[in-house]
Parts: structure tokens; sequence; C-alpha cells
């Protein structure tokens, strides 16, 4: 990774946490109930940076501004209406899936890319839905191209950022509650592994072209309004809160490989003179 591009990352990626803080702050002043996390998932926006972030690579490989659709940041010059309607492709399981960022080469989309993630301390409640999507999103576009929905199969991305903190990272193992036993791989886990090998196999089973998997620590305390939602406050360790951001694999899931996957599959539909 250069460092313009890990300088981008990191901007992103703060930016991913100070939309939250910013979020709830507004709902809190307008009398929301959602007060601490919630307020900030359920405003939304949080991941619009993130979305930001790659839509600057695609116009970097030469892909025209107007022709990248993403949800953008309040204050991004690339903010339009019609986002939404770029963002969705048809479903053969379902109507419609509306993508994160998708980009498009005379009218027909070569890039479609989704962006999840997942903070705590609830970890636990939303693990095995991240990966239900993952793979439903993945089949159900892979349908869609092979029933003649869509002309041509876009390049897919999968995008997970995690909360880096001690409930994230916690080895955790547990008894086979079923019939049959668990693949070995999970005999012990933490959510941080979890999420490396679900996005590993996603990569190795060809479902997407490629995936960044990154864990990011918060710059602000969760649990200002409410302790409980502070892992360092429940288990008693040192009190810090730091931003900063890591690779879960950076060689297979890292940002630099999924970039550059991404641009060499846009030059094939546009100029190859496009600016590096």
């Amino acid at each position: 990774m250069t460092l313009e591009s890990s300088q981008d990352v990191h901007d992103a990626l703060l930016a991913y946490w100070t939309s939250r803080d910013e979020a709830a702050e507004r709902q809190a002043q307008r009398g929301g109930v959602d007060v601490g996390g919630r307020a900030g998932v359920t405003a939304g926006g949080y991941l619009d940076w993130v979305a930001h972030l790659f839509a600057g690579v695609c116009v970097k490989a030469g892909v025209p501004d107007a022709q990248v659709y993403y949800s953008a940041p309040r204050d991004d010059q690339s903010r339009r209406r019609e986002a939404v309607r770029g963002c969705t492709l048809p479903g053969y399981y379902r109507p419609t899936k509306r993508w994160d960022l998708v980009a498009y080469h005379q009218g027909l989309p070569i890039v479609a890319i989704e962006l999840k993630s997942q903070n705590g301390p609830s970890y636990g409640n939303n693990a095995n839905n991240r990966a239900e999507e993952a793979i439903g999103n993945a089949v159900d576009l892979t349908r869609a191209c092979e029933s003649g929905l869509l002309p041509i199969k876009p390049w897919t991305g999968y995008v997970f950022a995690l909360e880096d903190d001690s409930e994230s990272r916690i080895t955790r193992g547990s008894k086979d509650r079923g019939f049959h036993p668990k693949d070995k791989v999970f005999s012990d886990w933490s959510y941080a592994d979890r999420i490396r090998i679900l996005c590993q196999r996603l990569v190795e089973d060809n479902l997407y072209d490629a995936a960044w998997a990154v864990a990011t620590s918060r710059p602000t305390c969760p649990g200002e309004r409410n302790p409980a939602k502070c892992p360092q406050v429940r288990r008693g360790t040192e009190h810090l809160h730091e931003f900063g951001w890591s690779e879960l694999d950076a060689e297979l899931l890292g940002y630099a490989r999924f970039a550059t996957g991404m641009t060499t599959h846009i030059r094939n539909y546009y100029s190859e003179s496009a600016a590096m």
C-alpha cells in the first residue's frame, strides 16, 4: 500500500467513526431515544466515506464521476439524488438489490461493492446474519446474470469494517451443539477471526472477486452515556481509546489487493492511459 492510499484509508475510517458520533449527537439534540451507539447506526451514512474512498479508486482508474453511483457523504460534491437508482441491480431470488457502490461503462454495471460493518458490544447478535447476507447477495447476483437479467457480471467486492476492541479480539470456543462436529477452523475463534475466515472463503470460492477486511478502533468512548457499552469498563482493563486500523489478512484481504483488482478490471473497459 502506498503512503497516499494508506492516508486515504486512514481518513475514510476515521470519518466512519466521527460521522457516527456526529449522527448520535444530532439525534440526542433532537431528543431521539436511540442514544449512544445505536443512534449512530439508525441515523445511517456512517459508511459513506468508505464508499467515497472506493469511488475515488474508480475515478482514478478511468470511470467518469457521473458513472459512479454511491451514497455520498453530506459534503461530497458527487452527492446526487439518482444514486439509489444507479446502485440498484436486478436480483434473481428477489426483484432488486441495492449495492453500496456501482460503476458503469456505457450503461453496463462493471463494478458492484457491498459494504458492511459490525461494532460492539453485541457481536454475537449479527455474526451469522452477516455471513448469510454476504453469501446470499453473491449467489443472487450470479443467478441474475446467468438468467440474462444483466448482460455481463460486474466485478464484485465485499468490504467489512469490524470494531477492534477487547470483545472482538478475545478468543472464544464452544462445544458442538449439533449432531455433527463443526469445521476445525472454528474450534477456537474470535469475532475478528470469523470475519477473516468469512472473507477469505468468499474470495477463495469466487463468490466475490475481492474482499477487504479491516479492524478499526474508535477514537471516543462508547460508554460516555452508558458505561456498559464499553468493554474496557466492564472488564476492568486500562480505559484508553485511540483511533487505529489494521487489516485482518493484508495479503489476501488487503486494501491494496482489492483496489488493484478493481482498477485492473475497470481498465478492461476504460482507457489504460488513466492515471494510477
